[in-house]
């Protein structure tokens, strides 16, 4: 994915200025003082939803045109953007009070590399942190063409996909770009963060700030956190 957003970074940029109301709900797990991880961080643009908080906010992402445009956009000091995959994040234990990870964990490929990206984030929050997650919602009618092709590769083994594995196309540019997207159930990412260790707060799907079914979620949320004991 990373070669997949340096291509197209300027232009993906462009499309994430809005602050979707499933991420501007991130601010009501941050408080003054924290020091918070933005897994994916793209152009930055969630910074937005903590304005006015003094807090040491740190982006990282593995595309680097696309943390040269968060460098370009976020003007502030307590801010910091570095390279690193969500896999293996770039920090020692326990070092943040929250995570987020917007749109970023449907486009990590296979379930074993998935598993790997909630362990590091239970790694790196302190115990009582709060891990904020947005994947897709990729059930809603728009998508269900793209996931009849999808499963004919997989049953004719083509591709190499797996169950629920589909291709995007970035259609704003002139050079063909496919992006890797995994169709998240509910159930399966619940899994993911009971096995990593977390406590399930929510898991719920979103559309324009309204919990709604599954075939009309635009998000999928799901908080969870790190046990204190």
């Amino acid at each position: 994915m990373r070669d997949c957003y340096d291509a197209i970074a300027p232009e993906f940029s462009a499309s994430r200025e809005r602050l979707w109301p499933e991420l501007a709900r991130f601010r009501e797990f941050v408080k003054n003082g924290d020091r918070v991880l933005d897994a994916g961080c793209g152009n930055g643009r969630a910074y937005q939803a903590l304005a006015g908080l003094a807090i040491e906010y740190v982006g990282v992402d593995a595309s680097e045109r696309l943390l040269g445009e968060a460098r370009r956009r976020v003007m502030d000091q307590l801010a910091e953007f570095r390279s690193g995959s969500v896999t293996s994040l770039p920090f020692g234990d326990r070092e943040f009070d929250a995570a987020l990870a917007a749109a970023v964990l449907h486009h990590v490929p296979s379930a074993a590399y998935r598993a790997k990206a909630f362990q590091e984030f239970y790694r790196v929050l302190k115990p009582g942190g709060t891990l904020y997650l947005t994947n897709w919602g990729m059930w809603r009618p728009r998508y269900w063409r793209i996931h009849l092709r999808a499963l004919a590769d997989v049953l004719l083994r083509r591709g190499g996909l797996d169950p629920f594995d589909l291709l995007l196309p970035w259609k704003a540019s002139a050079v063909p770009v496919e992006r890797y997207c995994h169709a998240f159930r509910r159930g399966e990412i619940a899994r993911l963060c009971r096995a990593a260790g977390f406590e399930l707060l929510e898991n719920r799907y979103w559309a324009d700030g309204v919990a709604v079914p599954a075939w009309r979620g635009k998000n999928l949320v799901t908080i969870c956190r790190r046990p204190i004991g």
